[in-house]
């Protein structure tokens, strides 16, 4: 019973990764640049012209007119993507984390100071004078990096906003297939452990089988050789010649 369960759970959660992740990189690479965004101020240099000056105009240019809002599973195919700027830029769409990436790209090219700001379920970019809202406040942070270096905290966001948040973004922006898919994974994780499980029983009762089989045919053979053995010593008895 226990390995019925343990392969139905190994089943489920390796479909369930090739469902969210058809090319498993783009989590591993996301993880890795939570800590370390894939910030470019090159990518930026050809917008800084068209900038208005002060941070807050700057964020609000952004978000409106460079990275209008979309959700991951339209943009990559995927629920999380820790994109690069030049990724961001060349789409011209993206969620908390392609606005996140391209505004700190555009600080970093304009020298101006900002601190990377993540809670449980968003990103953002956090200078002097932002004004803080619901989704953006550091009580909400439980990771802050800047350039004193990085601090973490109990988040104070509410457990309702971020179920709220991160549903949005990975169930119902899910595309339907994908929604399909997902489900199918149990009940297939169930036919794949009783499957296994029937094979390795068919396949010990026929070992089972061979093995007697081959020691029956070990036996006759033994018997064989025997029988062969006391046939020619009778040979020789009578071939041999008689003395005198």
């Amino acid at each position: 019973m226990k390995k019925k369960i343990a392969l139905a759970l190994m089943f489920v959660s390796i479909w369930t990764l090739f469902v969210l992740y058809p090319n498993p990189y783009r989590l591993g690479v996301s993880g890795a640049r939570i800590l370390n965004p894939a910030i470019n101020p090159e990518a930026v240099e050809h917008l800084l012209d068209q900038l208005p000056e002060s941070p807050r105009e700057i964020e609000a240019y952004v978000l409106r007119e460079i990275v209008p809002y979309q959700y991951d599973w339209q943009s990559y195919g995927v629920p999380f993507y820790f994109p690069r700027a030049e990724e961001v830029l060349a789409r011209g769409k993206g969620d908390c984390k392609g606005r996140f990436v391209v505004l700190a790209s555009i600080f970093e090219a304009l020298d101006i100071p900002y601190e990377k700001s993540f809670s449980l379920s968003h990103f953002w970019i956090t200078y002097e004078g932002k004004e803080e809202t619901r989704l953006e406040s550091v009580e909400n942070a439980f990771l802050v990096q800047g350039e004193q270096g990085m601090s973490l905290q109990i988040p104070r966001e509410s457990l309702q906003d971020s179920y709220d948040t991160l549903k949005a973004g990975f169930w119902d922006a899910m595309p339907s297939q994908r929604q399909g898919l997902l489900f199918m994974g149990p009940p297939l994780s169930v036919i794949f452990a009783a499957y296994s499980t029937i094979k390795e029983k068919v396949g010990y009762r026929v070992g089972k089988k061979k093995r007697t089989i081959y020691l029956e045919t070990l036996t006759i053979s033994d018997q064989l050789k025997s029988t062969l053995k006391e046939s020619s010593k009778a040979l020789d008895e009578k071939t041999q010649p008689n003395e005198g």
